[in-house]
């Protein structure tokens, strides 16, 4: 029996064109064949936009009116890809609606904001899974995988990483990236989600942030022209100030006993986008880097004499998971990478619909994300540590 599953995504920009991507691509796993994905309308409040967006990537209809889109019986699943301060906003609507809903990260703005939108999604009885795309990279799942099945032994230590230089230049618009009340963080929660949730990921539940830095280096940007968006929209001469971090050094404590360093910057210059997870246990140590997607390292004691052993590179392929599923010609070595990442996780959301079954990637899992972030928050205001008190859906 085919399902079919009519598709719309709220919020044109850059990442709703990333989910786009995804599902315009999703039916490249064998295993999707009996679901048919039809890419129903994009919804946006600048409505030239959403009908690029819709042209480009397939879709049948434009909107600008989010309510009427909400209202329309036709969608049956929603992609929300919105500037974080409208989520709160948006997400509660998509969720009294009944549509299934796939929120990018993060799902607030804070640990209670956060709280508050995973006890509406607990409540619903849709699919609400959140894209945290990196750990759909196969390198990162495959190094996970090795590290839960004692490939490393005891982990005791942690370093993690997300370096981007996006906002490097000082000429770059004032978006609401920069805002600490639109954004609810700067480096910490725009790229450090997906770190934070990554050593989360490999490692297990974070239970305490012991320090916590936050910096802002490029004190004032440029207003942006009306209309602007994305990292290189036009600007006015007019300019304001920066209110939230450039970069965010968090040392933390997971719940297993390891210690760990999350290093942020979104002004690394030289450096666009890079996620790492090094974990180093009793039986030896593992690597993953994003800018390398297409493979990790591992190292494992006395596994060949002591004068040839050492990491070894592995290039991901059929053996690892999603490689199947999104690479273009599936043989080791080919390489995939960001794109594919937004891939497996709208074919990992459209399984879930399918089945009827919760996504791993869910609001709680935002939720465990959110309190790291609040707790880093905390302990660089009072330059103390910071328990994680994950607030709990009621």
């Amino acid at each position: 029996m085919t399902t079919t599953l009519r598709i719309g995504i709220i919020g044109a920009g850059m990442a709703g064109q990333a989910h786009a991507f995804g599902y315009r691509n999703a039916m490249m796993a064998r295993d999707l064949a009996d679901v048919d994905v039809q890419l129903h309308t994009i919804a946006d409040p600048n409505l030239e936009l959403a009908q690029s967006v819709a042209k480009r990537y397939g879709f049948a209809n434009a909107v600008a009116d989010i309510d009427a889109f909400l209202a329309n019986p036709e969608i049956d699943a929603v992609s929300v890809a919105l500037p974080n301060h409208l989520h709160a906003q948006i997400l509660p609507k998509v969720i009294a609606s009944g549509k299934h809903l796939f929120a990018e990260k993060p799902i607030g703005r804070t640990r209670e904001e956060a709280a508050w939108l995973a006890d509406l999604a607990q409540a619903s009885t849709a699919v609400t899974g959140v894209g945290f795309s990196f750990r759909r990279l196969p390198g990162l799942a495959a190094l996970a995988q090795a590290v839960e099945n004692g490939a490393v032994g005891q982990i005791h230590t942690v370093r993690a990483w997300y370096n981007a230089d996006y906002a490097a230049d000082p000429s770059g618009a004032l978006s609401w990236r920069y805002s600490q009340e639109q954004s609810g963080g700067g480096a910490l929660l725009d790229i450090g989600a997906h770190a934070i949730d990554a050593a989360q990921f490999v490692v297990g539940p974070v239970s305490r942030v012991l320090n916590s830095t936050l910096r802002t280096v490029i004190t004032e940007r440029p207003k942006p022209a009306a209309g602007a968006i994305g990292h290189g929209g036009t600007t006015t001469s007019e300019r304001g100030p920066v209110t939230n971090d450039d970069v965010a050094l968090v040392t933390v404590e997971f719940d297993g006993g390891a210690v760990g360093q999350i290093s942020l910057s979104r002004i690394a210059s030289g450096i666009p986008n890079s996620l790492g997870v090094e974990v180093f246990g009793s039986e030896g140590h593992a690597l993953f880097d994003s800018i390398s997607a297409g493979e990790f390292h591992l190292f494992q004691n006395g596994t060949a004499a002591a004068a040839v052993n050492g990491p070894r590179r592995i290039f991901t392929g059929p053996e690892h998971p999603y490689f199947n599923d999104v690479a273009a010609m599936p043989g080791a070595g080919v390489g995939t990478g960001y794109a594919e990442a937004f891939v497996a996780e709208i074919q990992e959301f459209l399984r879930c619909v399918r089945d009827n079954r919760t996504m791993d990637t869910n609001f709680n899992t935002a939720l465990a994300m959110m309190g790291v972030v609040g707790a880093a928050l905390e302990a660089a205001e009072t330059n103390t540590t910071a328990d994680i008190n994950h607030p709990q859906p009621a």
